[in-house]
């Protein structure tokens, strides 16, 4: 392991941003792909940055309009690169599943809308040998409650199917993958026997015809948030499980590729826990991130290596005391890691882009956080915006979300989920406010801002 690069680096600007994507690069440097509220023209756009492998930032690109745009995920192509987000800037009323194409500079290309009249999110990417897969939810075809929802397009952007996947009531897609045959494999939550959301893992073919799917959960919240194929053929998923101890843990399983359970484990037994996305190590185990609590209380972002049974072997966590989340990570090309996520406390802004690269043993040589200020300019919207503005937005859940607007009379508001179910209620007093998102489930909101001549709203996304 000597001789390895490692560091610790923040990215952004004086607002709230974060990484989703973290992808190493052919000639050693990292694409890094999520969202920003420093920069940009509405209430939230796509962060593209680009560093070599020494964390130093060669580019960064944002995309969106005026409405709100949420980062998902980001890829290396011969001639650039490919993003994938939620874009509520398209020609529908709602949101839609967006894709980026750009060139090696982060110059768009082409960008493509997915979806229906309703809302539609994005979670999850992937490529495949023909083009690329886009997973998420959609509010629409005849599912009002909200379905998994998954497209597969060519590499020009053009849509070959769409698929729902509807189970038993609202269900969601929030990891994806391709298989050796070309298939898919989609990973998420649905509602289970006991009324709590199971985690689930589906096989479609390259057609997008359903194969199997497998249910693991229990009487608490589980869900799937990661899924791959190793090249024996097993499918391998993570994500939170709230049902096998008094904590939430971090759930690992094995299937075969028939779909039945080959092995089960759990990380974590004294404080919450959950895993974010894992990929295949080099050695024929498996490295994932997610978070814990198990540093001075705070949530923070961690680096977990198993082996190929899902024992744990080794890890590192990185936030030291103040507020972070791994959601994305990578092998590199001299046998380290590389985790992204975010951070609160050691970029410019309220939050940042936390990027951690590390040696085989999840440590990094200095335990500094280097911060980098992007001079990107902050423009303004090119309409007249809603006179509502809401920030942190999107918002992580949990998060008190403070209300602004011009006005200076007393005003009732009320916050409304993608059901017409009434989840928050307030007053504004001299045009502001503020109302906490704990207990909201990610999606879509819709805050009514009800003034003495007229009603007026504004979208509120709340993400993990």
């Amino acid at each position: 392991m000597n001789g390895q690069v490692t560091w610790r680096r923040t990215y952004g600007g004086f607002g709230s941003d974060k990484a989703a994507s973290v992808r190493q690069t052919t000639d050693g440097g990292f694409i890094i792909a999520g969202s920003t509220g420093s920069f940009g023209a509405g209430g939230g756009d796509v962060y593209l940055v680009r560093v070599d492998g020494n964390g130093d930032p060669l580019w960064s690109q944002v995309y969106g309009g005026n409405g709100v745009e949420v980062g998902v995920a980001c890829r290396e192509l011969p001639d650039g690169f490919i993003v994938a987000a939620t874009s509520s800037s398209g020609t529908s009323s709602g949101y839609d599943l967006w894709m980026v194409r750009t060139d090696l500079q982060g110059g768009m290309l082409w960008n493509r809308h997915y979806g229906t009249a309703e809302w539609d999110l994005c979670n999850a990417f992937a490529m495949a040998s023909d083009g690329f897969v886009l997973g998420g939810m959609t509010y629409g075809l005849g599912h009002p409650l909200g379905a998994a929802y998954v497209v597969r397009t060519d590499l020009d952007g053009d849509t070959l199917w769409t698929r729902t996947l509807p189970f038993n009531g609202a269900s969601e897609c929030l990891g994806l993958s391709v298989t050796l045959d070309d298939g898919v494999l989609v990973c998420g939550r649905s509602p289970g026997a006991s009324g709590q959301d199971d985690g689930f893992i589906t096989r479609l073919d390259a057609t997008g015809a359903h194969v199997w799917t497998t249910y693991l959960g229990g009487d608490s919240s589980d869900r799937f948030n990661s899924v791959l194929e190793t090249s024996g053929g097993s499918v391998v998923a993570c994500g939170t499980n709230g049902s096998n101890s008094s904590v939430d843990q971090i759930h690992l399983v094995a299937l075969d590729a028939g779909g039945q359970l080959q092995w089960e484990q759990f990380i974590g037994n004294t404080a919450d826990a959950g895993g974010a996305e894992i990929r295949p190590t080099q050695g024929g185990g498996f490295v994932l991130t997610g978070y814990n609590t198990l540093n001075l209380g705070a949530r923070d972002m961690i680096l977990t290596v198993t082996d190929g049974g899902g024992w744990f072997q080794y890890g590192n966590n990185f936030g030291n005391g103040s507020p972070a989340d791994g959601l994305s990570v990578d092998t590199t090309s001299d046998g380290g890691y590389v985790v992204a996520g975010w951070v609160d406390g050691y970029g410019p802004g309220i939050r940042a882009m936390y990027v951690v690269r590390t040696d085989g043993n999840c440590q990094t040589t200095d335990l500094t956080v280097n911060p980098y200020s992007d001079p990107l300019p902050v423009n303004g919207p090119s309409v007249e915006p809603s006179t509502i503005t809401l920030h942190p937005c999107p918002a992580h859940e949990g998060e008190t979300v403070s209300i602004r607007t011009a006005g200076f009379e007393d005003q009732r508001f009320t916050v409304i989920d993608a059901s017409g179910r009434t989840v928050q209620l307030g007053t504004l007093r001299n045009g502001a406010g503020e109302f906490s998102s704990a207990g909201f489930r990610p999606g879509l909101y819709i805050v009514n801002l009800e003034g003495a001549i007229h009603l007026e709203r504004m979208r509120l996304v709340v993400v993990e």
